[in-house]
């Protein structure tokens, strides 16, 4: 593989900001927002709410009555975050890229309201990215998440749509149609929508996922964690297999960064900076030489 190759040039690449903000930024063309970060730091609440509030107790009842201050949850949820983002956007963003809700069973249940969302033995291989925001039990809170898409839209903000957790090529043709039905059709008035290379399903399958799509980001942690199937928490495991610098990840890294430059789309890396060692700054320079780097 030429990933290793100690005598490339390294060749610079831009170091994009984050919303909510994980590293130190720098001044950056590109902003990477997670609305499931958000949601969890200015929300409180699973956005579900929005229309079934019957399981919650009175207790539960006041405290969310607190966090509305009068408004509806659709009112507060949209304004919020419209807020958050606007206070990060800067002028010298050239691209606002928002991330769809990303959250697992088991992150979305420690949210006000949340223990309607059903209990899965593995949250982390369960029902997320597009697994969720397609699903009928979802589809209030998928609404006002497009809402804050196309508010942010409508008041000139330059966004393009990032989809998380796309499994397989009918995960790609039922959020495009999910995101259409809601007003936010891919190409219209320039409208961008790029996925989230997570798993090595979507590696596998980058070149006909990217018909689907506009560009792609490669979430360089989460790929590593579920082509070694090792839990990023169990620290005896992942010093066992190294996760992040396994040369099985390198490869799955590399088919899906070749599709992305032969089809001439947009790729970005999201990458943890505490795991970012010499091999894989080597691949980031060397090979990937992506559009920008998310570090968290």
């Amino acid at each position: 593989m030429s990933v290793v190759s100690p005598s490339s040039v390294n060749k610079p690449f831009e170091q994009g900001n984050t919303l909510p903000q994980w590293s130190q930024q720098t001044l950056s063309s590109t902003l990477f927002v997670a609305i499931s970060e958000l949601i969890a730091d200015s929300i409180f609440y699973y956005p579900g709410l929005v229309t079934d509030q019957d399981q919650l107790s009175e207790l539960e009842k006041s405290s969310l009555q607190a966090l509305l201050n009068d408004q509806t949850i659709a009112e507060h949820f949209v304004d919020t975050l419209v807020e958050r983002i606007e206070q990060g956007i800067q002028p010298h963003h050239q691209s606002v890229r928002i991330c769809l809700s990303s959250a697992d069973s088991a992150q979305s249940r420690t949210l006000l309201g949340g223990e309607k969302v059903a209990v899965e033995s593995n949250p982390a291989l369960g029902v997320r990215g597009v697994a969720r925001l397609t699903a009928i039990e979802y589809a209030d809170a998928f609404e006002l998440e497009c809402n804050v898409i196309k508010r942010l839209i409508s008041k000139g903000h330059p966004i393009e749509i990032v989809v998380p957790f796309v499994r397989s090529l009918s995960d790609a043709a039922a959020i495009i149609d999910s995101l259409a039905e809601q007003g936010l059709p891919r190409g219209l008035h320039g409208l961008k929508v790029s996925f989230v290379c997570q798993v090595p399903s979507a590696a596998l399958l980058a070149e006909r996922l990217l018909a689907y799509f506009d560009g792609m980001l490669l979430d360089w942690d989460s790929l590593a964690q579920f082509t070694l199937a090792v839990d990023n928490s169990a620290d005896t495991l992942v010093e066992r297999y190294q996760p992040s610098d396994n040369d099985a990840v390198f490869q799955l890294a590399e088919m899906a960064v070749k599709v992305a430059h032969q089809t001439q789309k947009p790729l970005s890396i999201l990458v943890s900076e505490q795991n970012v060692s010499k091999k894989i700054q080597r691949f980031l320079s060397e090979v990937a030489q992506p559009d920008s780097v998310y570090y968290y």
